[in-house]
């Protein structure tokens, strides 16, 4: 019975030890498989791209810089033609506010040559009347005096905004652009035909353009 017993207890070891060990087995073998599967799957997503995906991606890439450059091109030119319409505007509102400005000035101008007149002519009844009266009172020559200062204060204040008195002499020869006939004296040995015999009215220029022709007489041969 003994033996029995003792065949039966080293027959039921025997099969343990057996169990374990293919267990063990079993589970190296699965291990490895694993291990062996997931290296072969982590060699399948790290794997190089293709060249036709290269060349997919590079074709992406391409179209997008070419894309970009159209817009820089396409955004430099609208930025080239705004400032070039500024500058037409900055341009068109100088030579409008130029113009009024000018506008104005001669209109100003045009009205205060009446005035210019009319102290020309009294200054030119002083010069007339101390070359007749050689003994003046202090109050005859502080009143002429002051026709005198006032025409030339009125003259300064035309040169200011660029109006100057024209220059005309007796005797030179007539200027259809600067002066104005309004009546013809018989020519002399002094006074060629077509020489200012007279002047009326002095004519006056503003920045170097005609503003009123001078009215003069002209000589002519009868």
């Amino acid at each position: 019975m003994y033996l029995i017993f003792l065949f039966r207890t080293r027959s039921l070891h025997l099969h343990e030890t057996m169990n374990r060990r293919v267990g063990t087995h079993v589970s190296c073998v699965i291990c490895s498989r694993y291990l062996i599967n997931r290296k072969c799957s982590t060699q399948d997503s790290t794997a190089a791209p293709s060249v036709a995906e290269l060349k997919g991606r590079y074709e992406v890439l391409r179209a997008q810089v070419l894309a970009c450059k159209g817009e820089i091109q396409k955004l430099r030119s609208e930025n080239l033609y705004t400032a070039a319409s500024c500058e037409n505007i900055r341009k068109t509102a100088q030579a409008q506010a130029k113009q009024a400005h000018n506008g104005a000035i001669r209109s100003f101008a045009r009205d205060m040559l009446d005035v210019c007149d009319a102290l020309q002519v009294v200054a030119r009844k002083v010069e007339e009347y101390t070359q007749r009266n050689s003994i003046i009172s202090k109050s005859e020559a502080s009143v002429l005096t002051g026709v005198t200062l006032t025409e030339e204060v009125a003259l300064r204040v035309l040169k200011r905004y660029g109006v100057t008195r024209m220059h005309t002499k007796v005797g030179a020869l007539f200027d259809e652009e600067k002066e104005e006939k309004l009546f013809t004296v018989p020519s002399t040995p002094s006074l060629q035909e077509g020489s200012v015999a007279e002047i009326v009215k002095s004519g006056y220029d503003m920045n170097g353009l005609v503003l009123r022709r001078a009215e003069v007489g002209l000589s002519e041969d009868s």
